[in-house]
């Protein structure tokens, strides 16, 4: 936060966003990443793993989703909850390489007691995709179950893993009808009552983050929260109607908090939170996108005992997953990798903007 700059009502000295740590903001968050940033091959996979206890949420909103094992962690079902979330590359394919996820938490004993089969567990490992097929020399080579394994024992180490960059399920994103290179991105928001929430997004839209003029439609956004940062200009315009550009798109993200939910709450945070897409990206939701937003949250922080205070405070963290999310797009963007020009990729917004870029990734 920009020292003297405006925050929003509510805000004191102790709350807003937070670049930092992204979701590992989320006390007990843990992930992994697996994959390949080459000239021949961009895609990955990330697995990120909830806390013990966790409840779960998804809500769906794009026109051409590949996803697998929703249905099961919508409010309603036995609310076991999940093993792991698995963000991956890939298309339908990528969704091929959570079997690795799930084999690997089953060897370490993770997962939902298997009725009348002693000592076995079955791991429930929902899981969203992205396309990103042929973002390399032009071969189908998606993520591989052996990738799905290496992201699920990376996250198990306990080692604190990257967040944000040209890695794991963002390795090959693209957004603005492939004009500009996405990438994976995270950011927190906390609120006054010491509440926090993060999203972490592979941001890969049919949409694009700039202006018909080349600024952010962010900028809004950047403005009221306090962050005074240089203007960003020459942001590619999008292809008129007919150009051929190929639609193949989708954002998917994941929200965490540490307030205790239950499971119609937690999808209800992840609900909200698709706000945060629409506001970042135009168009969004579209018939290409399959845009999925998961909810995690862990539970280490009661919601207040009074009943409009808890109402208030479920308004403000679902607020704050819009925030959250709007600003993991833009720190997608940021944080990618740029490649050398021989291997045909679209540029990256530290190339457009490096001055907006350098100050926003030091944040």
């Amino acid at each position: 936060m920009t020292p003297g700059a405006a925050r929003r009502p509510g805000w004191d000295a102790c709350s807003g966003p937070v670049r930092g740590r992204g979701i590992l903001e989320i006390p007990g968050m843990r992930l992994g990443h697996a994959g390949e940033l080459t000239d021949a091959r961009l895609t990955g996979i990330t697995t990120v793993l909830p806390p013990p206890g966790s409840t779960i949420g998804v809500d769906v909103r794009g026109g051409g989703p590949a996803t697998r094992e929703t249905d099961v962690i919508a409010p309603g079902t036995h609310s076991y909850g999940a093993d792991a979330i698995v963000l991956t590359g890939g298309s339908a394919f990528g969704l091929g390489a959570v079997s690795g996820v799930v084999d690997t938490l089953a060897e370490a004993g993770l997962g939902f007691p298997a009725p009348g089969l002693a000592d076995t567990v079955i791991p429930l490992v929902p899981a969203a995709a992205i396309y990103d097929l042929g973002r390399g020399d032009g071969s189908l080579a998606p993520p591989q179950p052996d990738e799905g394994t290496q992201a699920t024992r990376a996250a198990l180490s306990g080692r604190t893993g990257e967040v944000r960059g040209s890695i794991g399920a963002g390795t090959g994103a693209r957004s603005g009808f492939q004009t500009l290179r996405g990438g994976l991105g995270s950011f927190a928001v906390r609120l006054p009552s010491g509440t926090t929430v993060a999203a972490l997004v592979a941001a890969n839209s049919l949409g694009t983050i700039g202006t018909p003029s080349g600024g952010l439609w962010l900028d809004p956004l950047l403005r009221s929260v306090g962050l005074d940062l240089p203007t960003v200009h020459g942001l590619p315009a999008a292809p008129s109607p007919g150009s051929g550009s190929s639609a193949k798109n989708t954002t998917i993200a994941i929200i965490a908090t540490d307030a205790r939910l239950d499971p119609a709450q937690t999808t209800r945070m992840a609900s909200g939170a698709h706000a945060g897409i629409s506001r970042a990206v135009q168009p969004s939701h579209t018939l290409f996108d399959g845009d999925t937003v998961f909810g995690i949250a862990t539970g280490a922080q009661d919601l207040p005992t009074n009943r409009d205070a808890a109402t208030r405070e479920l308004v403000m963290i679902s607020a704050a997953a819009a925030d959250a999310l709007s600003l993991a797009i833009l720190d997608a963007h940021a944080s990618a990798t740029p490649v050398d020009g021989a291997w045909g990729q679209p540029p990256t917004l530290s190339e457009i903007a490096p001055d907006f870029s350098s100050e926003f990734t030091a944040l």
